[in-house]
Parts: C-alpha cells; sequence; structure tokens
C-alpha cells in the first residue's frame, strides 16, 4: 500500500468526496480553459475582423500572436482580393469565375486555421503562413 492510500484510510469519506471535487475541478478548469482558447483562436478565421481578440486576452503568447496574424492575412487578402474582383468582374465576366476561386480558396484556408487549431497542429496555414505582419 503506497502512501496515498494509507492517508486516506484515515480519512473521512466527506472530506474524500471533497478531494476528489476540488481534483475534477482543477482538471475541469483547465479544460474549459483550453476550450476558451480554441474558441478564441477559431474567431480569427471564422471572421476576420476579430484577430485582435487573441493579442488582447494573451498578450506575449507565441500562439495567439501566431493566430491573430493569420486572421489578419485572410482578412486583408480576403479584402483586397474582393475590392480588386469587384473591379476586374466589370471587364469581363471571366473575372467573376476566378473571383469565385479566390474566395472559395480564403474560405478553406480559414477551414484548414480551424482545424490546425481543433487538432493541437502548431503548423501555419499553407501559402499565407510564412508572412508575419504582427510580431
Amino acid at each position: 500500500m503506497d502512501e496515498k492510500e494509507k492517508s486516506q484510510e484515515n480519512v473521512a469519506p466527506e472530506v474524500q468526496a471533497e478531494q476528489v471535487d476540488s481534483e475534477s475541478k482543477n482538471n475541469g478548469v483547465e479544460a474549459d480553459s483550453e476550450m476558451t482558447r480554441k474558441v478564441i483562436f477559431s474567431l480569427c478565421y471564422l471572421w476576420g475582423i476579430l484577430f485582435f481578440i487573441p493579442l488582447l486576452m494573451y498578450k506575449g503568447d507565441a500562439k495567439a500572436t501566431r493566430h491573430a496574424n493569420e486572421g489578419l492575412l485572410l482578412l486583408l487578402f480576403s479584402v483586397v482580393g474582393n475590392i480588386v474582383f469587384g473591379i476586374l468582374t466589370r471587364v469581363t465576366w471571366i473575372f467573376s469565375i476566378i473571383a469565385a476561386v479566390y474566395s472559395l480558396a480564403i474560405l478553406v484556408l480559414g477551414i484548414i486555421g480551424i482545424v490546425y487549431i481543433v487538432t493541437d497542429k502548431d503548423q501555419e496555414l499553407p501559402l499565407i503562413g510564412k508572412i508575419k505582419l504582427l510580431k
């Protein structure tokens, strides 16, 4: 019998229940905290304008900065691409097809970013992950 089991024998059942509850609460807090981080990081990819939230909530965290950077990049590429293709679609209809493919690519990059967050992969987004606007 190890020391923990010996100490548990001498403790009243109510105290044992409280110890188990406090241990499960601590694990729950850590799980909630990690889930909250994932949700906040995912907001960067869902709505690019919310890229600054991880920067405010997790100052100095490298992961938060990376996800905020990628969210900002997706926002900028989306806005600039929509403006450029909005102008070019007035020239000929072929640009509307290219604009649709471009928008789909931005959407796929956002989904890839969310999948990386949910599966705890610490990878940069393909194509745009190397660009650093936030340091």
